[in-house]
C-alpha cells in the first residue's frame, strides 16, 4: 500500500555528460509530482567541461551528488540506491528526459505491482517511439523488451542492485529484469509515453553492448541457468503435451528448447 505523496529518487549515472545534463535536470523538475529527489553520480568524469557543469547543481535542494571512480553504471546507481530513502525509484541516463506527468501517472498506477513501465520516444538520430511490451518469462530469457526507464519499488533493490560485473560490458538493466522475472516480482505495462530516449552512435549501448553482445549473453544465461532451464523445461512440457494431443511423432519440435539451450551456452 502507498503512502501518500512517497518519496522518489531519480538516480542518473554521469560520465562526460556535461552537454545534455542540463535538459535531462530540466525535465525532472518539470515534474508535476513535487515529492522526488535527483542523484547524480558522478563515475569518474574526465572531461573539464562535465565536471564543472556538476557544479552548477551543488546547493539545489532536492539535488545529491556523488563522485566515485570510474565504475560504470551498475556501481553509480547502487550507490545511490543504498543511500537513497526513497519508497521508488527511477533510473535516467544523463541525456534522456522524463515527461512531465510521468510520477504522477506512475504512483496512481503501480497499486500492488513492483515494476511500472510504459513506452518510450526516441530523439536524436531517430524519431520514432520504442513500443514496449509486458514479457513473459519465455521471452524476457530472448531479449530486452524493456528500457532502464521505469519506476521500481525501493525495496525490491536494497536486495537485489545491479550486478556490477556487466559495468564494462553493458545490459546490466537486462539482467536486472531477468532477475526479477525469476523472483516473480510483479511488472505492469502502459501504452503511455513516459520517458525520452536520446539515440548517439556514440552511446555506450552502440559502442560496448552491441559488440559484446554473445559474451554478455553468456554470463547471463549461466548466471541464470536454474531460471533458463525451468522455463525451456516448462516450453518442452506445453509441448510434448500438445503432440499428445494431436496425435503426432514429437521428434525435433519436442527437443527444440533442449537443442536451444546448448546452442545458448556453446556461444
Amino acid at each position: 500500500m502507498l503512502t501518500e505523496s512517497p518519496l522518489v529518487s531519480i538516480i542518473i549515472p554521469y560520465f562526460n555528460s556535461g552537454n545534455t545534463i542540463q535538459e535531462t535536470i530540466d525535465s525532472i523538475f518539470n515534474q508535476s509530482y513535487e515529492n522526488f529527489d535527483v542523484w547524480i553520480i558522478n563515475d569518474g568524469s574526465t572531461d573539464l567541461f562535465s565536471i564543472e557543469k556538476l557544479r552548477d547543481f551543488e546547493g539545489i535542494k532536492k539535488i545529491n551528488i556523488l563522485t566515485q571512480q570510474n565504475l560504470g553504471p551498475s556501481s553509480a546507481r547502487n550507490n545511490a540506491i543504498v543511500k537513497s530513502q526513497a519508497e521508488f525509484f527511477v533510473f535516467l541516463d544523463a541525456d534522456d528526459l522524463i515527461e512531465a506527468q510521468t510520477l504522477d501517472f506512475a504512483l496512481k498506477n503501480i497499486a500492488s505491482n513492483d515494476i511500472l513501465f510504459g513506452d518510450c520516444k526516441y530523439f536524436g538520430s531517430r524519431n520514432d517511439v520504442k513500443k514496449q511490451i509486458l514479457p513473459t518469462k519465455e521471452q524476457i530469457l530472448v531479449g530486452n523488451p524493456i528500457a532502464i526507464c521505469a519506476i521500481v519499488r525501493a525495496e525490491i533493490l536494497k536486495e537485489i542492485l545491479f550486478d556490477p560485473r556487466l559495468d564494462k560490458l553493458g545490459l546490466e538493466d537486462w539482467e536486472l529484469w531477468i532477475n526479477l522475472f525469476s523472483k516473480d516480482y510483479k511488472f505492469i505495462y502502459f501504452e503511455e509515453i513516459l520517458f525520452k530516449i536520446r539515440v548517439s552512435a556514440n552511446s555506450r549501448t552502440f559502442k560496448v553492448a552491441n559488440e559484446k553482445h554473445s559474451i554478455i549473453k553468456k554470463y547471463i544465461f549461466n548466471k541464470h541457468s536454474d531460471f533458463l532451464y525451468s522455463q525451456y523445461l516448462k516450453v518442452f512440457l506445453e509441448k510434448k503435451e500438445l503432440s499428445t494431443l494431436i496425435d503426432f511423432k514429437i521428434g525435433k519440435l519436442v527437443l527444440c528448447p533442449y537443442r536451444m539451450v546448448k546452442q545458448i551456452f556453446k556461444k
